[in-house]
């Protein structure tokens, strides 16, 4: 990052110069301590524009003529800057991001979570060796079926890729989840259940109780309020959900 202040050297790439031009008022009337070094109406600009500015973080839109957010990143295959995808709401697209523990925006970009976005972005440790985070995304954009992503987890140093199959459930602790597999391991994300739920739901997941989601795939039976699963641990159905769960175990 620049020594300027801390400033964050942005690259704006975006085909549609209102939306460039919206993100610089954007930074301007937050006070963010941004120096937008160039924009970028299209990927073959933007390489040029990186390779010679060598930005610390890309705005960067996913759907663009002449070819994608995601086609820039795999031609660069990896790269060292941090990037916020700015994109309209596709599913297929926030899966991916989502899935890889990368950080995007939802267009319009609205002042809160922009400061939000550059708030993680700075508490990110500038000698972290993301490359293997970035590999895994490219694997997930390339993915035909959800499925087959791989969820981005961490425990201490180490960074671990687990498909929704070998997660048996979710919990809830505050702001944080807690995520267990089928072999015993558990991880601790930062991210909050809710999160959790609106990525894993339409995978074959369910909202058995507030502070838990389920793999419906690793429920063996129900018992005495309970689901039981497959490496015999339970898990407590709320009274609220219970009717839901015998439904969607129902189908």
């Amino acid at each position: 990052m620049s020594e300027l202040r801390g400033m964050i050297r942005v690259l704006l790439v975006d085909d549609d110069v209102a939306n460039r031009d919206y993100l610089r008022t954007l930074f301007h009337s937050g006070g963010h301590v941004v120096e937008v070094v160039g924009e970028a109406g299209n990927i073959g600009q933007a390489r040029a524009l990186i390779s010679e500015l060598k930005p610390d973080l890309l705005f960067l839109d996913v759907e663009m003529p002449g070819g994608s957010g995601f086609d820039l990143l795999q031609q660069l295959g990896t790269w060292p800057f941090e990037v916020i995808f700015c994109t309209g709401f596709e599913r297929y697209a926030i899966q991916a991001i989502r899935f890889s523990a990368l950080d995007y925006l939802l267009k319009p970009v609205q002042p809160d979570e922009l400061k939000l976005a550059l708030d993680r972005f700075k508490q990110r440790h500038p000698d972290q060796d993301r490359s293997a985070l970035q590999r895994q995304f490219l694997d997930n954009i390339g993915q035909r079926d959800e499925q087959a992503m791989k969820l981005t987890l961490t425990s201490g140093d180490r960074t671990y890729f687990i498909t929704p199959a070998e997660l048996t459930h979710c919990t809830a602790d505050d702001n944080y989840t807690e995520l267990h597999t089928g072999d015993g391991r558990r991880f601790v994300s930062a991210r909050t259940l809710k999160e959790y739920e609106d990525m894993l739901v339409p995978l074959g997941f369910l909202r058995v109780h507030r502070s838990a989601l389920v793999n419906k795939a690793q429920i063996t039976h129900l018992d005495d309020g309970h689901v039981v699963l497959k490496n015999k641990q339970r898990v407590e159905i709320s009274r609220r959900k219970k009717e839901e769960v015998m439904k969607a175990l129902a189908r």
